[in-house]
């Protein structure tokens, strides 16, 4: 018992990058995969909350690039958002091809905000 006591406390703690990685993607938010998420044309939507700073402060921490839109799809107290998705941006590993990591996980970190209710892709006609 003393041993494996000793083999617990020699142990490196976790690190905070496989903490967030071991967090559970919210992908019932998302209408899509991340093998699909560039079958856009090149953007993803979401809504969030107008007036809320705490939340806008979270988009911009988790997603520099997302812009929002004065285009109304959402309730009439929320916002449109658009967060682009381009091979350019290493979003995509191809164009109209899947996500790249990095993308997908920043699409998992806003899904995991309350506030946001749900992700879809845009496409222009």
């Amino acid at each position: 018992m003393l041993v494996l006591g000793g083999f617990l406390a020699a142990s490196p703690p976790t690190p905070p990058a496989a903490k967030s990685a071991r967090q559970r993607c919210p992908a019932e938010k998302i209408n899509f995969t991340k093998e699909t998420g560039c079958h856009n044309d090149g953007y993803v939507q979401f809504c969030a909350p107008d007036g809320n700073k705490r939340v806008r402060a979270a988009i911009k921490r988790i997603a520099p690039t997302a812009e929002k839109r004065s285009e109304r799809h959402c309730d009439e107290k929320e916002s449109l958002f658009f967060l682009p998705v381009e091979v350019d941006l290493g979003s995509c590993v191809e164009r109209g091809g899947a996500m790249t990591d990095k993308a997908w996980n920043q699409v998992c970190a806003l899904a995991r905000l309350p506030q946001i209710a749900g992700f879809r892709q845009v496409r222009f006609e």
